[in-house]
């Protein structure tokens, strides 16, 4: 009977290891770099705009410039909700991510959070990197705010509003 004990106890053991690494692997960090042939006070401002147009409000941003008098910087903005209400919210948040595993959860908000760190280069262009992290209200089971990576689609549109306001800026 102890044998049996111990074989179940492993079983289980093992899937509960088991499905804690999925929910790990599935929440890698996606990093979106992209070069944009602009100077870096054009691209801050760039930036900016796109997050204006959106609605959304920058937290933190600091620039210096380095010794070779190339600018670097880092825009980190609020949180911005882009989802609410309990009857969509999980669809969103879903296509942009793997939202946490919550057994009867109920999400009613879904956020975003953008990171920005910029790199002016010699040729006058900037390297942007851009990491997006995701969080959402469960309301049901923990009531509390669960965080987790972006998927890269929600970065993506960032850098492709980066990219066209770019494309069709007046000095």
């Amino acid at each position: 009977m102890k044998k049996y004990l111990v074989i179940v106890f492993a079983m289980v053991a093992f899937g509960a290891v088991s499905s804690m690494k999925a929910q790990l692997d599935e929440g890698v960090e996606v990093v979106t770099n992209e070069n944009v042939k602009k100077p870096f006070p054009v691209v801050w401002k760039i930036i900016h705009k796109a997050l204006d147009e959106i609605g959304c409000r920058v937290e933190v941003e600091k620039n210096a410039e380095g010794d070779k008098g190339l600018f670097k910087g880092n825009i980190r903005t609020e949180f911005y909700i882009f989802s609410t209400g309990e009857d969509s919210t999980i669809d969103v948040l879903d296509r942009y991510g793997v939202t946490p595993t919550i057994r009867m959860a109920r999400w009613i908000s879904g956020r975003i959070q953008y990171k920005f760190v910029l790199k002016e280069l010699e040729d006058e262009s900037t390297d942007i990197r851009l990491v997006c992290e995701l969080s959402g209200f469960e309301s049901y089971v923990t009531s509390k705010v669960h965080f987790w990576n972006s998927n890269g689609i929600l970065d993506k549109q960032m850098i492709d509003k980066i990219k066209e306001l770019a494309d069709n800026w007046k000095d």
